[in-house]
């Protein structure tokens, strides 16, 4: 374990290093700044509406997207591009063992930048209307959601230095676009696992919300084991053509 603590926090200092950290922490406040000039002259029975409306869709729809892949697919591209991915492989370690770190990692900082841009929006609520609430719930939607983009972006970071435009053309033409016009097509729109795990927890019902998840059913357990599935292929793929980088 400790390659893979030694993994992480090598990989954490390369994601968040140079301006990136602070170009983050920028498009994090939009959430919450947002909701508190929403909500400011709301009456506290319809701040909570307030909070699923705006905010919400922009830490799913934008913060989250955007973190994920820049994070997810520099987690091995920059590797790759650096000419360092050998270097790195030089260790005696297992190669899944390897992927699974690259993606902890991603993970971490992008469920840690993105979560304090919700918790913030969330906690916005609290300050407002006095409920709580939503906090644990978003928290979770954004870590389940997380865990899925940075999944699935690592791998295409492995195969294409040009990741972060495809992944943009995914997430804003494809996901937003396309997906969102067809109820069908729901179900391969990462975000929305993320988003069911939220409505799955968060109190009461949220209005329009059927026709934001389409076929996708809410809930937090479904959205846990969906990502945790993607997790465990992408692991198991990307280990894989680790072990045949060395082959050659």
């Amino acid at each position: 374990m400790r390659g893979f603590f030694a993994i992480t926090r090598v990989t954490l200092r390369q994601l968040l290093g140079g301006k990136r950290l602070i170009l983050f922490g920028l498009l994090a406040l939009l959430p919450p700044v947002v909701m508190w000039f929403s909500s400011a002259n709301l009456a506290e029975s319809s701040v909570s509406d307030a909070f699923n409306e705006a905010p919400i869709a922009i830490v799913f729809l934008i913060v989250l997207p955007v973190v994920a892949l820049v994070l997810g697919a520099g987690s091995l591209g920059d590797e790759r591009r650096d000419a360092t991915l050998s270097f790195l492989l030089l260790r005696p370690l297992p190669r899944s063992l390897v992927a699974g770190a690259k993606l902890w990692s991603a993970w971490l900082a992008t469920t840690g930048i993105v979560g304090t841009s919700a918790g913030l929006a969330a906690a916005v609520v609290g300050v407002r209307a006095g409920d709580w609430a939503y906090l644990v719930p978003v928290l979770v939607g954004v870590a389940v959601a997380a865990l899925a983009y940075c999944s699935v972006f690592m791998l295409l970071g492995y195969f294409s230095s040009r990741a972060v435009l495809i992944g943009l053309v995914y997430v804003f033409i494809w996901e937003n676009g396309i997906s969102a016009a067809s109820a069908a097509l729901a179900n391969v729109s990462l975000w929305r696992i993320g988003v069911s795990a939220y409505v799955g927890l968060a109190p009461g019902p949220i209005s329009g919300i059927d026709d934001v998840l389409g076929s996708v059913a809410p809930g937090a357990g479904g959205a846990i084991a969906k990502a945790l599935v993607i997790a465990a292929l992408v692991i198991a793929a990307t280990g894989s053509l680790l072990r045949r980088r060395d082959l050659t």
